[in-house]
This record gives C-alpha cells, structure tokens and sequence, in this order.
C-alpha cells in the first residue's frame, strides 16, 4: 500500500513496510508493518532504517519476483531504492545486535591474518551471495564444503 501527502509543496510518498523477523519467531504469513514517507522513486534503505520500530542494528534482506517465483535480495546501501513484490515492500530482517551502532574495532595484526586466512565470518549474515532463493538453506556451509549456490553465473545459466 502506497498513497501520496503533500508536504511543504513536495508530493512525498507514502508506503508500509511489512517485515518480520524469523530470530524472534515471528511467522512471514503474518507480517509486522509500519509506514516511511519518501520523496522520491521509491523507498530507500535509509528511509526503512530511520523508521524502523524496533531498537538496534539490523540487516533486511527484500523478497522480489524472480523467473516464476521470488528470492530474498541483501540491500546493504543506503541510498537504494530497496525491490518490491506484488507492489509491497516485504522485508526479512536479521537481527545484528541489540545496539543501535555497529562497533568498530581496529583489528590487531594477529586477528587480520586470521581474517584473511579464512573468510568465513560468524556473522549472522549468510555470506553465500545477495540472492537467497525461498528453497535454499540460509545456513552457512560447513568449513572447508564448497555452497552449491556460490557461483553468480549460475543464476544466467
């Protein structure tokens, strides 16, 4: 659902968000929602963040149509107009941490090495591409197994 205001003589958009979050059990038949006000194409990532109700730091995840089906696409800029399906905005969202600002530390050196040795991170996050297909297992792979979806190319194939 979207409609139209007139604010300060822009015609700023108006959108619902419906979201859930699959760590706090919530059920994607049944989706949360909240509004953004955007001026502009569409509603970017930045516009999701500021408004969304829940406190701390977060990663969406976006389901758009894909062939004959949908995926789940990472939106990770804030300045993108963030995919719609079925002209809704639906969102999968990771929870990060419960603080609203991610912690940035400097890395000493024996932690870079480590780094770059391994780039598998334990992040929430899946590392396996931008794309998630409704079908995949979200679950990282194991250390040392190559992920049968790491190839982009197979997505044109």
């Amino acid at each position: 659902g979207t409609g139209f205001l007139l604010s300060r003589g822009r015609l700023m958009a108006r959108a619902f968000i419906y979201y859930w979050l699959p760590g706090d059990n919530d059920q994607a038949d049944h989706p949360n929602a909240f509004e953004v006000q955007t001026s502009g194409a569409g509603v970017k990532l930045r516009d999701i963040r500021a408004r969304f109700p829940i406190a701390g730091n977060y990663h969406f995840r976006f389901k758009m149509k894909w062939e004959s089906g949908h995926v789940w696409m990472d939106v990770t800029n804030e300045e993108s107009v963030v995919p719609t399906f079925e002209d809704k905005v639906f969102a999968k969202v990771l929870r990060v941490s419960w603080g609203t600002e991610v912690q940035q530390q400097q890395p000493s050196p024996a932690s870079t090495t480590k780094a770059q040795a391994s780039p598998m991170s334990s992040s929430p996050i899946s590392s396996q591409g931008d794309l998630l297909f409704e079908s995949q297992d979200t679950a990282s792979p194991a250390p040392g197994k190559p992920s049968k979806n790491d190839d982009f190319d197979m997505l044109f194939g």
